[in-house]
């Protein structure tokens, strides 16, 4: 009885060492177990607060998108829009350019034709300015000879009145010299100094003709003299 006691204590010791040994890892199993579930709440946490600002992320990015998107489909219906007038002003141009008459008809009109087209009626346009221009100034030019030609014949005009008054009175040639001298001096241009040219060859022949009659008066003994009016008398003087 005595050694089936001391067996059964034996076992008895055994299971209970086991036992502590069980539950010693138990205990630290738990702890463990306990350590690790901090841990992964906190990763699921963590994980949480990133689902949540990654959800929050997408759907701002949706938004993002769908503004996007409607923002492409204004600009597209825009764009098409201003195409269309594109269109409309270049059917103008060409229309402008080749008078309603397109260069080929079973051909559309090419840009680059349109642009060879506006650049050479750009530069019949800047030479018919320019041909214009010098039209303009040459008929204010053919004004202003105009003008000059006028004033210049009213001067010879004047000066012709003034020797054909002289000659009208019972002037002497040297009365008729001084007013050829006026004339000769009077500043004129072309035509009109060929008609001034003109006129004193005719008054200088009819000085010479009133100096010779002068002469041969007084060679026959008549005497000019002239009174405070400038009128000429006569006096016979008897050898």
């Amino acid at each position: 009885v005595s050694e089936l006691q001391k067996g059964y204590s034996q076992v008895l010791c055994q299971t209970l060492s086991e036992r502590n040994s069980e539950i010693t890892s138990l205990k630290n199993e738990g702890e463990n177990l306990r350590k690790d579930n901090a841990i992964t709440s906190g990763m699921v946490s963590s994980l949480k607060k990133d689902m949540l600002a990654k959800d929050e992320q997408v759907q701002q990015l949706r938004q993002e998108v769908n503004q996007l998107r409607s923002e492409n489909k204004e600009k597209g219906c825009q764009l098409e829009a201003l195409s269309s007038r594109l269109e409309h002003f270049r059917s103008q141009v060409i229309r402008a350019t080749y008078g309603g008459v397109k260069p080929h008809l079973d051909k559309p009109v090419t840009d680059q034709q349109l642009i060879e087209k506006i650049t050479q009626v750009t530069e019949d346009n800047i030479h018919f300015q320019q041909k214009k221009w010098t039209l303009q100034k040459e008929t204010q030019l053919s004004n202003s000879k105009q003008e000059e030609i006028t004033e210049n014949i009213e001067k010879l005009k004047m000066s012709l009145d003034s020797c054909q008054a002289c000659m009208k009175m019972s002037c002497c040639s040297d009365d008729l010299k001084k007013e050829i001298e006026l004339l000769q001096y009077l500043p004129v241009s072309p035509p009109v100094s060929g008609l001034q040219k003109v006129a004193l060859d005719i008054l200088r022949l009819s000085q010479s003709w009133l100096e010779a009659t002068e002469h041969v008066l007084r060679d026959v003994g008549i005497q000019l003299s002239s009174s405070d009016k400038g009128d000429w008398h006569f006096s016979h003087t008897v050898a």
